[in-house]
Parts: C-alpha cells; structure tokens; sequence
C-alpha cells in the first residue's frame, strides 16, 4: 500500500492578482466623448484600486476628450483590467495601452479597443 505522501500533486496554477507579482508604470490613451463626467467615471476606477495616476492630460476638440493617463503600482494584468473597464464606459471610443517602464510584461501596445 502506498504512503499518502507518494501521490503527486499538480502545481499551482499563475496566480495574475497576486500582489508579489512585478509591477509596471502604464500609459492610457483614450478616446472619448466629450462629456461633464466621462475624466471623473476614468478617473475612477483608478480610486477603486486605490491608485492614484502619476500624470493625466486632457485636450478637448470638436466634441471629443484626448486623455493621457499615467500610473504605477499596478501588475500589467491589472492595467489591462482597468482599461477594458474604461472601454465599457458608455462614453469612450477607444483605449490604448502601453507600458512605460516594464519589468517582466509585453514590450509592444495593446489595443484593448476600437470603436
């Protein structure tokens, strides 16, 4: 008869929400409509994190917002979170993101949206 502690167990599964993962310095380029609420409900979600964006730009032309965001203190998976949620607001067109300064994520932008 076999020991128990002769069964293999199979490994653990990435956890992507861990906080020991590496994090990473994100920049969001969003398009979105020109709307009183629409920097608040981006800004936002950052709060919710508890994050507070390092820099935020915003240019108003013709109707629509171009809004920069910068942020740190967060793994890439969730920057990437954060910016599909910023495509689900009703209000914005498309989101780009990229990361600044990396420590162990993708090099190139991710387009998390076009609308």
């Amino acid at each position: 008869m076999p020991h128990l502690e002769a069964v293999n167990t199979a490994p653990l599964r990435y956890d992507a929400w861990s906080a020991a993962n590496a994090h990473c310095c994100s920049r969001y380029q969003i398009l979105a409509e020109a709307e009183p609420d629409t920097l608040c409900r981006l800004l936002n979600l950052f709060a919710m994190q508890y994050l507070i964006p390092q820099q935020v730009n915003v240019l108003q032309q013709e109707g629509m917002l171009m809004i920069n965001i910068e942020a740190d203190g967060m793994t890439w998976h969730r920057a990437q979170v954060i910016g599909k949620k910023m495509r689900n607001l009703i209000n914005v067109c498309t989101v780009e993101l990229e990361p600044i300064s990396d420590l162990h994520v993708l090099s190139e932008p991710v387009s998390l949206a076009v609308g």
